[in-house]
C-alpha cells in the first residue's frame, strides 16, 4: 500500500475517531464480528465503559462470529437472541417510516432498529458507510469499473440523503443517538481518494479495507471474516419475509 495514501486514511480515520477515544459516558457497538464493526472495537479497544452488541435469531451466524470475534478483542460483549414475534413487533413499529422502502433495504433498517433497541447505551456507533466506501455489496462484482465507481457513487448519495437519515431518526425514536465514524466527511473524502482499482472487490469484497485494517493491527481472524451481510447474517430478512408472507393483503372496496 502507497504510504501517502496509507498516512492520508490514518489521519482521516483518528479524526472520525477522536470524539469517542476518551470519555467515561457508556458507548455501544453494533457489532457483527466483521471487518466493518471490528476496525470500530479494536480502535476503541482500550475506551472505557464500551460494549459491543449483537442480534440475531437463533443460530445466526453472526452469533457465532460476533462471540468469537469479541473473546479475541477482550472487550464486554452483549447479545441479544431475538425472536419472530420481536422482528414483527419492530416493523410494526416502524411501518411508516419503512413502507416506502425496497424489501432489502427495509430489512436491514429492521435488523439495524432491533440492534438499537438492544444497545445498554445511548451512544451508539455503527460501521455505515464501509460497503459504499470500499465497495463490499456483491453488486460491485463483475461491474467494469466506470460503472463500479458510478455505481458507488449513487450508493453513498442514497445513503446519505435518504437512509442514515432514516436511520438516525429510528434511533431517536428508541431513545439512542446513533453515529458512524466511516461517513465522517474527512474519511469519506480520503476514502474516495484511494484509487478505484484498488477498491474493486477482488479477490474478495473490500479487499483494500482489510488491508488497510490490517495495518491498522486488526486481527487477521477479524479482518478476513467474509462478507456476510447484517440483514442475513441476524437472520432478520428471514424472519421478516416470513411476516410479510402471512401478513393478511388489504382489500379495498
Amino acid at each position: 500500500m502507497d504510504p501517502t495514501l496509507r498516512r492520508a486514511l490514518d489521519v482521516a480515520w483518528d479524526h472520525a475517531l477522536a470524539p469517542w477515544r476518551d470519555g467515561n459516558e457508556p458507548l455501544s457497538i453494533l457489532f457483527s464480528g466483521g471487518v466493518d464493526s471490528g476496525l470500530l472495537a479494536w480502535e476503541l479497544r482500550d475506551r472505557a465503559r464500551l460494549t459491543l452488541v449483537t442480534i440475531g435469531v437463533e443460530g445466526a451466524a453472526d452469533l457465532a462470529a460476533a462471540g468469537e470475534a469479541a473473546e479475541a478483542l477482550g472487550r464486554e460483549w452483549h447479545r441479544r437472541i431475538v425472536t419472530d414475534v420481536e422482528v414483527d413487533a419492530m416493523a410494526d413499529r416502524f411501518r411508516s417510516s419503512l413502507v416506502d422502502l425496497p424489501p432489502t433495504i427495509r430489512a436491514v433498517q429492521v435488523a439495524i432498529a432491533l440492534a438499537l433497541d438492544a444497545a445498554p447505551s445511548r451512544d451508539v456507533l455503527c460501521g455505515q458507510g464501509a460497503d459504499e466506501l470500499f465497495l463490499g455489496y456483491s453488486h460491485y462484482r463483475n461491474l467494469r469499473p466506470e460503472a463500479a465507481s458510478a455505481r458507488a457513487a449513487a450508493d453513498l448519495a442514497l445513503l446519505l440523503d435518504r437512509d442514515w437519515a432514516r436511520t438516525r431518526e429510528i434511533a431517536g425514536e428508541l431513545g439512542r443517538e446513533v453515529s458512524a465514524p466511516y461517513l465522517d466527511p474527512e474519511f469519506v473524502r480520503a476514502a474516495q481518494t484511494v484509487p478505484l482499482r484498488l477498491r474493486l472487490p477482488a479477490p474478495q469484497p473490500k479487499q483494500f479495507l482489510r488491508e488497510w485494517a490490517r495495518h491498522r493491527g486488526l486481527p487477521a481472524s477479524i479482518a478476513e471474516r467474509p462478507k456476510r451481510a447484517f440483514q442475513f447474517g441476524s437472520g432478520v430478512e428471514r424472519m421478516l419475509s416470513a411476516h410479510d408472507r402471512t401478513r393478511p393483503r388489504r382489500t379495498h372496496i
